[in-house]
């Protein structure tokens, strides 16, 4: 435990500098192994809690013929509750690895380990760590070390990873773009992209996708899982053991995202702070009801924990100079102005072979009028939206998105033209229709304010035109796999000047 302000609370480890001699992850292992004895009506089990975060009926892998369920009102008031593609996004998976956490720590101490446990987190974008993305070695191990089955290792994975080879590409991994995020909520009429999501009400698989979610999350989902693997969908990720670690990594960020610069705010609404409230089971089964207001600050009484490494990796801004409880200032969003886009009436399918579109531009004529870029003390900022990205089965692909590629030539050698990444996961989620969201899909928005001035600084940008290719996104492993995979359709691809 480590001391601050006053009080004792507990670390969460880098799982990538735990000592050898330090029992951390052996005792989540042996957790593991106890909440799997317990049958999925038991709110504590293992399959109960990977349900909280989804459960398909008839998807389940790990289900027997006759096993009782929940009821179904017990279903539908605690399963399928993960918030995705939504300013939700956060608070909801903070609390959800809090309560788990606790029921984790419980069995620990009933099996004699130590009781200021807490969840390590896996940091797959540490720089100084050649094998950040590895999974760490007793997730991939055949035993624990006192020889019994390890419960850290699942079959159900990308190719490589259960063999100590890299995981993904560093673009998959990358945390630079979304803590460099000035917001946290996305703008709501198009363009800007926050680090914490879109404003909506809840959001199992909604489609207003926050930079911290795209990447690193969404796209390290995909990575782990790989085309099939657990981790590629929501009712199966949570099986897979690195996902709490992968989540822990993502809360952590959000701590970084906030300590990194004191204008860095959380959302002061009253619709993100209360007006929600998400319903979990504690550690003895009772059920506990929690608002985003309750886990802002993981060093409050409620959660009680830290991280072992909190510093921000892009040291722009220094330490923050006020507490997180007394920001209440939030910068003002920009109003951004659509200059072009696809017609929606023509319909985008990728594939397994790079794609291209191309739409006209015009000059801005609204709110972006008066940011013109050669005379403005305020540089225009220009945002590539991909919007209703839908499929209809899996596996499907992950895309690199390009700008303005030469004729002829290699997207991939081009990376100064690169926008960002279209990852798999959750595609398919988003594009099923349920009470809360009609099913159309995801939607992304890339900065790429800096692709067009490198190419109006060589003369290459085109003011009136505009071209975006696809790419697939495939590590290594999946390249030597070959999964056939299934297409995905885009609505509309636009432009926008902020």
């Amino acid at each position: 435990m480590t001391e601050g302000d006053g009080l004792t609370m507990r670390t969460r480890k880098d799982a990538w500098k735990i000592p050898a001699t330090d029992q951390t992850l052996v005792w989540y292992a042996k957790a593991i192994a106890e909440m799997k004895k317990r049958p999925i009506t038991d709110p504590t089990s293992w399959r109960y809690q990977a349900a909280v975060h989804d459960y398909v009926s008839g998807d389940d892998p790990l289900a027997t013929h006759g096993e009782a369920l929940p009821t179904p009102s017990d279903q539908q008031t605690f399963w399928a509750r993960c918030q995705h593609g939504s300013w939700f996004f956060l608070p909801w998976h903070r609390a959800y690895l809090f309560y788990f956490e606790h029921i984790l720590r419980q069995i620990i101490q009933k099996l004699g380990g130590p009781s200021d446990w807490a969840l390590p987190y896996w940091n797959y974008s540490d720089p100084s760590n050649s094998s950040a993305r590895c999974l760490p070695p007793l997730f991939w191990a055949p035993k624990l070390p006192d020889g019994t089955a390890n419960p850290l290792l699942v079959s159900e994975r990308v190719n490589g990873a259960n063999s100590g080879h890299q995981i993904g590409t560093p673009a998959d991994a990358e945390n630079s773009t979304c803590l460099g995020k000035p917001l946290f909520i996305n703008n709501s009429t198009g363009g800007a992209t926050g680090f914490g999501g879109g404003r909506t009400g809840f959001s199992h698989a909604g489609g207003v996708t926050g930079g911290c979610e795209a990447v690193p999350h969404n796209t390290m989902h995909g990575a782990v899982g790989g085309p099939t693997g657990w981790m590629s969908a929501f009712n199966t990720a949570p099986l897979d053991p690195i996902f709490w670690l992968h989540h822990a990594n993502l809360d952590r960020l959000w701590v970084v995202w906030l300590k990194g610069n004191s204008k860095h705010v959380n959302p002061t609404m009253a619709a993100w702070l209360t007006a929600v409230r998400f319903g979990f089971h504690d550690a003895g089964g009772s059920v506990v009801s929690i608002t985003p207001s309750q886990v802002l600050d993981t060093r409050d009484a409620l959660l009680d924990y830290m991280y072992e490494d909190e510093s921000d990796p892009l040291h722009t801004a220094g330490p923050a100079v006020a507490p997180l409880a007394a920001r209440t200032t939030m910068e003002i969003q920009r109003i951004p102005e659509m200059v072009g886009a696809t017609d929606t009436q023509q319909a985008i399918t990728l594939g397994q072979e790079s794609s291209s579109v191309q739409f006209a531009l015009q000059a801005p004529t609204g709110p972006a009028l008066t940011l013109d870029a050669a005379d403005s003390t305020v540089p225009r900022e220009v945002h590539l939206n991909i919007e209703n990205i839908t499929a209809t089965g899996r596996p499907i692909e992950s895309y690199e998105v390009y700008v303005n590629v030469p004729d002829g030539d290699t997207p991939e050698n081009h990376p100064e033209l690169m926008a960002g990444l279209i990852p798999r996961f959750g595609i398919f989620e988003a594009s099923r229709p349920t009470l809360e969201h009609a099913g159309d899909g995801l939607n992304y928005a890339f900065d790429i304010t800096a692709v067009v001035a490198g190419l109006q600084k060589l003369g290459k940008w085109d003011p009136s035109n505009i071209r975006i290719t696809f790419v697939p996104h495939r590590s290594e492993a999946e390249r030597t796999a070959a999964t056939s995979t299934l297409p995905i359709r885009i609505g509309r691809v636009s432009l926008y000047f902020a």
